[in-house]
């Protein structure tokens, strides 16, 4: 669990986000110097996508973070106790293809100029998603994202899966954070025992992605929320958030985990 330690220094306080590894020693998430970190109260929706994010204004988010279905009609091959627990993926078939058009048109809308978006996908349905998105955004890479681990499958018949795309876009020019990055991504998958959703990202992939295409302050868009990693990274790294989400129990999951993952309070600083 991620939590706000101050510390003082030559007279000074200075605030981190901060981790409690083993053996009681804490990694630095984030650092904020000395001015006291503003949390801001993610709004979570519920409803379909294409019809909710009608309602967003006019060029009022600076990053768009998408992991829509794939269109696959995903059957996750673990255990059946943990299929019923994690659970099948709304839409994830044709129909997808029928309302993201709608979504990335609206998109387009809502992300202010110089703006950026990625989207989750995978090397069989990646082009669809990308002749969709290229009639608005100037795509810019294909993200090669590396999970250290690989994905069920046809255990016998084809090679393991270790690597999933991240289509990225631009709205105008965009400077990327911190210099320029590869564009092959190494970071671990989310582990059987902690995935509360089969197509879960995890956290440090979404902290890289966050950091390197927006600022503390500025407004991340997830409107296939799923158990919310987007929303926790972007509510950790002070920035405002808007996520979407049809299925109430993945909506009762992001809400226990920002109360378990994301600090509300410290010495009178509170949600904004």
């Amino acid at each position: 669990m991620a939590f706000i330690r101050k510390q003082k220094s030559n007279g000074k306080e200075y605030y981190y986000l901060v981790e409690k590894t083993k053996k009681h020693k804490y990694k630095i998430l984030e650092s904020y110097g000395t001015s006291p970190p503003v949390k801001y109260k993610p709004q979570v929706i519920k409803g379909f996508a294409e019809a909710e994010i009608k309602k967003i204004l006019d060029e009022s988010v600076d990053l768009i973070i998408l992991d829509p279905p794939y269109g696959i009609n995903y059957d996750t091959n673990f255990r059946q106790e943990e299929s019923e627990t994690i659970g099948a993926i709304s839409l994830d078939n044709e129909k997808i293809f029928e309302t993201f058009p709608d979504v990335i048109r609206e998109c387009y809308r809502i992300l202010k100029n110089n703006g950026a978006i990625y989207i989750f996908s995978r090397w069989d349905v990646s082009e669809r998603f990308t002749s969709i998105l290229k009639k608005y955004f100037d795509i810019k890479n294909r993200l090669n994202w590396v999970k250290n681990n690989w994905s069920m499958g046809d255990l016998t018949g084809s090679y393991a899966m270790q690597c999933e795309d991240i289509i990225f876009a631009v709205k105008g020019r965009h400077i990327l954070n911190e210099g320029r990055a590869t564009d092959v991504l190494n970071f671990d998958r989310v582990g059987g025992n902690s995935l509360l959703h089969s197509h879960q990202k995890p956290i440090e992939l979404l902290n890289f992605l966050i950091k390197k295409s927006s600022k503390r302050g500025d407004c991340v868009l997830d409107c296939y929320a799923g158990s919310g990693s987007t929303i926790i990274s972007a509510v950790n790294l002070g920035r405002k958030s808007i996520g979407i989400e049809l299925n109430d129990k993945y909506l009762n999951i992001i809400n226990d985990r920002l109360e378990k993952e994301c600090y509300t309070k410290i010495k009178g600083i509170d949600w904004e």
